[in-house]
């Protein structure tokens, strides 16, 4: 809590004259009143708070907790706070009175001619002094108060931009851990395709010695193999990166960061509940900090109002002064004095100062109702798109179990004489097709459930800061 000097009584009143009234709950300039309900639907309940370990695995709880301690973006942020704090201190500041202390000494001598005998003398004298100085603006119009609220607000501000950043990073570093499964899975399927088209060449190749399959069959079916051997290198690829990406995340070189080998995707969670949109933005740190920042910029109108106006200020000193340093403190001097500035003429700039605080107050007026809707977008975009990912997967599930039949039917048919191997070919490839379309497919829902949980924001990275309200 930051502290303030406290007055007389009457000195207090006398100062708590305000030109400028700040709206402390500022509302977003939206076309439109914010629904009552997302269109998408949602789930009714309490939000779901560090909802990565709904996936019941014990490497990625471990993995965001290394990010969340280690990530130099998160590291950035915490000394941002730092910063904001150290300027909200120096602005308190100027609640309290100036005071310097001084000592000196300094010496005088006199040269005169005291004629015959005497002759040219001089006289030396030593002065002593010692005193201490005080001076006080006294806050008539409120300038000095707007300007401690704005600088408290910023830091509050900064507090919901770690957060911000927190939040997106138990995202980004699960949406990566999710595409590393998923390139594992790939390769793992990758692996029994290729098995299942070794024996088909096999097959086609004793056919071919017995008479029965063209050579250009068994050109058609290595072709095939060849051509799933080929997407392993990709897979790997992207499988590497995603590795690198999470080392970085975790304050890491890429390449020093070992996780283990697991090749099938968890299954998606229950729904989260989504509550209503009122409460979402209140659970959106950055729609938090945009508030914060309308409201720093309303004081800092408040504040260029104020120093239009005269400012009252108050000094006083006392101190001892003495040409003998043992009796220094035998002589006491005091004074106390006050002075009245008010600006007169100044080309215009304190009323130019004023305007373009107003403008900036418009312009974070208009991002916090940006953000407004950016938040209550990111919702219902992930709602939509998990639900008709969910339809699109259950398409492909029923596609793959029928082109399962397809295949099976065509090779029984080839063997049989029944059917030309074209036939077999073309089932085999639609199967392997449809077979890693269902892999993305479901990777792809995975990843439309971790940017709703991203959009839905939480709490919890306010653990991470000890100071924050």
């Amino acid at each position: 809590m930051r502290s303030r000097l406290v007055l007389p009584l009457p000195i207090a009143l006398f100062m708590a004259c305000s030109v400028h009234s700040v709206d402390t709950t500022p509302t977003p300039p939206l076309a439109a009143p914010v629904p009552e309900r997302f269109v998408e639907g949602g789930v009714d309940g309490p939000p779901v708070e560090r909802w990565w370990t709904r996936f019941a695995d014990p490497e990625l709880d471990a993995l965001v907790a290394r990010v969340i301690d280690d990530n130099l973006d998160l590291k950035r942020a915490f000394a941002r706070i730092a910063q904001a704090e150290a300027i909200a201190r120096g602005a308190d500041s100027a609640f309290f009175p100036k005071l310097n202390a001084q000592a000196g000494v300094g010496g005088a001598r006199s040269v005169f001619n005291a004629g015959e005998p005497i002759g040219i003398r001089s006289i030396e004298a030593a002065n002593y002094t010692l005193g201490v100085s005080a001076s006080y603006e006294l806050d008539l119009w409120g300038r000095v108060a707007h300007m401690s609220d704005a600088a408290a607000l910023d830091v509050l501000a900064s507090r919901e931009d770690m957060q911000a950043v927190a939040l997106s990073l138990s995202a980004r570093v699960t949406d990566l851990w999710l595409s590393a499964v998923g390139e594992r899975a790939l390769l793992a399927l990758i692996t029994r395709q290729e098995e299942a088209g070794k024996k088909l060449v096999e097959l086609v190749e004793l056919r071919f010695a017995q008479g029965l399959a063209t050579s250009a069959e068994v050109y058609q079916q290595r072709q095939s193999l060849t051509a799933i051997q080929a997407q392993r290198p990709l897979a790997e690829a992207r499988l590497a990166v995603a590795l690198h990406q999470l080392a970085i995340l975790a304050g890491r070189p890429p390449g020093a960061l070992e996780l283990g080998v697991r090749e099938l995707l968890p299954d998606p969670p229950a729904p989260p509940p989504t509550g209503i949109p009122s409460e979402l933005l209140m659970r959106r740190p950055d729609v938090r900090a945009a508030m914060q920042r309308v409201i720093a910029a309303d004081h800092r109108v408040g504040q260029a109002i104020a120093a239009q106006y005269p400012s009252l200020s108050l000094s006083g000193s006392t101190g001892f002064q003495s040409p003998d340093l043992l009796e220094l403190f035998q002589r006491w001097i005091w004074n106390l004095a006050a002075n009245l500035l008010a600006p007169l003429f100044d080309g215009g700039q304190r009323s130019a100062e004023v305007d373009r605080t107003r403008a900036a107050l418009e312009e974070l007026i208009n991002a916090y109702g940006q953000v407004t809707l950016t938040a209550l977008g990111e919702v219902e975009d992930a709602l939509v798109q998990e639900r008709r990912q969910a339809d699109y997967l259950a398409n492909l599930d029923a596609q793959l179990e029928l082109a399962r039949l397809a295949h099976e039917e065509s090779r029984t048919r080839y063997l049989g004489g029944l059917a030309t191997y074209l036939e077999v070919l073309t089932t085999e490839r639609a199967l392997q097709q449809i077979e890693q379309s269902v892999l993305a497919a479901r990777r792809q829902l995975l990843a439309h459930r971790v940017q709703l949980h991203r959009a839905l924001g939480g709490t919890w990275p306010r653990d991470l800061d000890r100071d924050a309200p």
